[in-house]
């Protein structure tokens, strides 16, 4: 009864920090909201999974939803059938996650390693920077670290194979890097004890649900938009992602350590790291024959077990997908964040297991490291989201929603069709959908675009700040003599040239 309402307090104060720190400015907008939220709405609105923005040459100015699994925009479009706004939608949502992350985390730690190690779990998720930087934006990532955590609840308590598989497939409806945690759920059944023939069945079971519920989703995708453009074969730049890689490990292995000071970060970094390794491995010794009345056993060893399997399965995903599928992933404290996670509740757990017997000079040694650690992890978080809502972030910045192209867009060019350098910019200020622009100006692409334009009698737009989408806009303006229709601070307008009328004499 203890740990439950420990979780609960803890789950209740990340749910109100998440609200606090998505107040106006916030929360984040990046493009990746924008197709959550745009494709949300579209379906709330006219019953299909549809993203605001297409190809320049596309007949339609919105495009399936693809690129991104659909689990986060369906549970946005619940609340905004019942007439919520999306972005606040999106937030309730975040909120809910983060209660049932932090919540569960403690109560899975205290489980295993007693209340007081439980409550060291939840100090330590909420003063994580990996875990803010997810919260303050519209992002799928809270919704799969809660989906994740009850995946590993499921697993530890012994829940049945059909459950936790049923979990990680939602999972991996949430984000694509959830196929690792589909796979360590069916390793995770076959492994259990038992004859050959059941451990098979159980991992069946344990693997039903994914292939129901992604089999559904892989054939909608074939009949509404295609397979995706990709292929499987070696990415490079691998050397630069793993120097990135190893920044990002840094930066939350060593918070408050400058990068440009990176022998220290890597000293810092790899003490940690070495302490933690330590713990975990003496924690797993020892809870092969635990002592009667010390905190691990069986629910220790699972935990520690079912963490390291989803973690390296998680990581395999993520590893393969950089080196083979997409060069442009980022090795950034986003993408680790539920590695990070994992690791951070194996680790309280295992210190918690294993720290009893230690005399009184290494325990006060280790508390005063892990004061230490998670005062800098803390503080790094603060100042994190104090720069974040310094004027908001993404398209909620001061620079976005003051924009006078906005503006502009939204008044004088209201019912124009837009193509953009960044279509999930005009969807952000003006709520409409848009194109993007050719990625080639040879003679034949520059052509068709012109006529593309002069068809739907739209405007080229060409915001300032953008990320840039396509080829440049100016360019594009120029080689088709188009019409300057607008020049703002941070952007210019354009418009096909009107043909003048044929004189009296010509007729």
């Amino acid at each position: 009864m203890r740990r439950s309402i420990v979780a609960v307090l803890f789950g209740a104060l990340a749910s109100c920090a998440v609200i606090a720190i998505t107040e106006p400015p916030g929360p984040g907008l990046g493009p990746d909201a924008m197709s959550y939220l745009g494709s949300a709405r579209w379906l709330a609105g006219h019953g299909a999974l549809r993203v605001p923005f297409e190809d320049w040459s596309a007949p339609d100015s919105t495009s399936p939803l693809q690129h991104f699994p659909p689990g986060f925009p369906l549970a946005i479009a619940a609340p905004v059938a019942l007439g919520a706004p999306p972005v606040q939608a999106a937030r309730g949502i975040e909120a809910a996650a983060a209660f049932v992350t932090v919540a569960g985390a403690v109560w899975l730690v205290a489980a295993a390693a007693g209340t007081g190690a439980g409550a060291a779990a939840g100090v330590v998720l909420l003063a994580s920077p990996s875990l803010a930087f997810d919260h303050w934006q519209i992002l799928s990532e809270p919704l799969f670290l809660a989906l994740l955590v009850v995946t590993l609840a499921l697993m530890v308590r012994g829940g049945r194979p059909w459950t936790y598989g049923t979990s990680a497939a939602l999972a991996g409806l949430v984000r694509y890097a959830g196929a690792g945690v589909m796979g360590a759920t069916v390793l995770w059944a076959f492994g259990l004890r038992g004859r050959r023939a059941e451990r098979l069945r159980r991992a069946g079971l344990a693997a039903l649900p994914s292939l129901v519920l992604h089999g559904a989703w892989l054939v909608r995708n074939r009949l509404e938009a295609g397979p995706l453009p990709r292929g499987v074969r070696p990415q490079g730049g691998l050397v630069p992602a793993a120097h990135e890689l190893g920044a990002s490990l840094g930066a939350w292995l060593a918070p408050l350590v400058p990068a440009s000071r990176s022998w220290a970060q890597a000293a810092v970094a790899g003490i940690v790291a070495l302490l933690a390794l330590a713990a975990l491995a003496a924690a797993a010794r020892r809870s092969r024959v635990p002592e009667p009345g010390s905190p691990g056993g069986p629910r220790g060893r699972q935990l520690l077990a079912a963490a390291a399997l989803l973690a390296a399965g998680y990581a395999a995903v993520v590893l393969w997908s950089r080196a083979f599928v997409f060069a442009t992933i980022p090795f950034d404290q986003r993408l680790l964040s539920p590695f990070i996670l994992l690791a951070e509740i194996a680790t309280v757990a295992a210190v918690g297991m294993v720290w009893r017997p230690w005399r009184r000079g290494a325990r006060l040694a280790a508390g005063l490291g892990a004061l230490l650690w998670i005062g800098a992890s803390g503080w790094a978080t603060v100042l994190a989201v104090e720069d974040a809502r310094d004027g908001g972030w993404g398209y909620a910045s001061d620079e976005w929603r003051a924009s006078p192209a906005a503006r502009w867009l939204r008044t004088e060019a209201r019912g124009a069709a837009i193509f953009s350098n960044d279509p999930a910019a005009v969807y952000a200020m003006t709520g409409r959908p848009s194109r993007g622009l050719p990625d080639s100006l040879d003679a034949d692409s520059v052509a068709a675009f012109g006529r593309v334009l002069a068809d739907h009698h739209a405007i080229l737009v060409r915001f300032s700040a953008a990320r840039g989408e396509g080829v440049s806009p100016d360019s594009l303006a120029g080689r088709l003599r188009l019409r300057e229709v607008a020049r703002l601070a941070d952007g210019v307008a354009w418009a096909a040239a009107v043909p003048r009328p044929p004189s009296r004499r010509a007729r």
